[in-house]
C-alpha cells in the first residue's frame, strides 16, 4: 500500500506541474500576441537612426531659407555616413530615459546645481508649455511621407515674482501608430525667461533609417536642470500639431526618374550617322531607381 500511495502522490505532483507549465505557456502566448509586446519586439528588432540639430529661435533675426537648407544638408551627410556604417544603436523607451535621468539627478554634481538654483530663487514657480508646432520639410518621392521635419515649442515659467529664469533641457520621443514612446533626441541645456514669447526652441530632424512608412506622434518632456522628473510634458494628447505626422526614414524615401533610351540594330558595313538614326529599332522607357539621402 505504501508503494501505491507513493505512486499516486508522484502522479498528482506531475499533473500539478503540467498544469502550471501549460498555464505559463498560455500566459506567455497571450502576452506575446498583445499590441504592447509586438510594439516592443518591433522596436527591439530594428535599429532606429536619427540626426537632429536644435537651436533657440530669435524672432528678431529669423533664420533664412539658405541657412535652413545648409543645416538640412549637414543632417543628410550625417545620415549618409550612418547608412554606410550600418552600426545603429537601438533607441531607448521613455521609461528607460526617465530612469536614466533619475539616476543622473542623484549625482553630487546635480544635487549641488539644485541647491544653487534654490538659493538664487526662493520664490515658488512651475513650468508649462504654451504651445508646440511641427513642420514637414522633405519628401523626395512625393508619397506624402517625410524624412525631414522640425518641432518647435514654447515653454514658460509660471510665477508671480516677475522675470524668473531657469536652466532646462528637453527629451523628445516618437510613437509609431500608437506604439511605445521611443526617444529620438535630447536637447542641450537652454535658459527659459519667465513667460517670454522670445525663447521658442526648434529641433530639426532627419530620420536616417529604421523608421517604417507610417504616422507618428510626438511627445516632449521638459526637465529643470538638476531635477529627476519632468517638470512639464506636451504630446499629441494636448496638441494636434504633434499628432499623426506622416514620416519615413530616408532609406525608404527614394525618387524614381524617368529615362529615355534608344536601342539600335544594324548589319556590318559603313553607315552614316543618318543611317544609324534611320535604323533605330526600339525606343522605350524605363524607370531607374535612385536612392537619395
Amino acid at each position: 500500500m505504501k508503494h501505491n500511495k507513493t505512486n499516486i502522490t508522484q502522479i498528482s505532483v506531475m499533473n500539478t506541474q503540467m498544469k502550471w507549465g501549460l498555464g505559463l505557456c498560455v500566459a506567455s502566448a497571450l502576452w506575446l500576441s498583445s499590441p504592447v509586446a509586438q510594439g516592443a519586439e518591433r522596436i527591439a528588432e530594428q535599429g532606429l537612426g536619427t540626426y537632429s540639430q536644435a537651436r533657440s529661435i530669435n524672432l528678431k533675426t529669423p533664420e533664412s531659407d539658405a541657412d535652413k537648407q545648409a543645416r538640412m544638408m549637414v543632417l543628410h551627410e550625417q545620415a549618409k555616413l550612418q547608412n554606410l556604417d550600418g552600426n545603429i544603436k537601438v533607441k531607448m523607451t521613455r521609461e528607460q530615459v526617465l530612469a536614466k535621468n533619475k539616476k543622473s539627478a542623484a549625482t553630487a554634481e546635480n544635487q549641488q546645481k539644485r541647491v544653487l538654483a534654490q538659493q538664487n530663487q526662493v520664490v515658488y514657480y512651475d513650468f508649462s508649455f504654451y504651445g508646440a508646432n511641427s513642420y514637414l520639410l522633405e519628401d523626395y518621392d512625393y508619397d506624402g511621407f517625410y524624412q525631414t521635419f522640425s518641432v518647435t515649442f514654447d515653454a514658460d515659467i509660471n510665477s508671480s515674482a516677475g522675470d524668473i529664469q531657469a536652466d532646462v533641457f528637453a527629451e523628445l520621443y516618437l510613437s509609431q501608430d500608437g506604439g511605445p514612446w521611443i526617444h529620438y533626441y535630447s536637447t542641450d541645456v537652454f535658459t527659459l525667461h519667465a513667460d517670454s514669447s522670445h525663447d521658442d526652441y526648434e529641433v530639426l530632424t532627419t530620420l536616417a533609417n529604421g523608421y517604417q512608412t507610417d504616422h507618428y506622434d510626438v511627445l516632449i518632456d521638459l526637465y529643470e536642470l538638476g531635477y529627476a522628473d519632468p517638470v512639464a510634458t506636451i504630446s499629441s494628447d494636448q496638441s494636434n500639431a504633434l499628432y499623426a505626422l506622416p514620416l519615413e526614414s530616408s532609406d525608404r524615401d527614394a525618387v524614381y526618374v524617368d529615362e529615355v533610351y534608344i536601342e539600335t540594330e544594324y548589319s556590318g558595313g559603313t553607315l552614316s550617322w543618318l543611317s544609324i538614326a534611320s535604323l533605330a529599332g526600339v525606343i522605350g522607357l524605363r524607370r531607374r531607381f535612385i536612392k537619395k539621402i
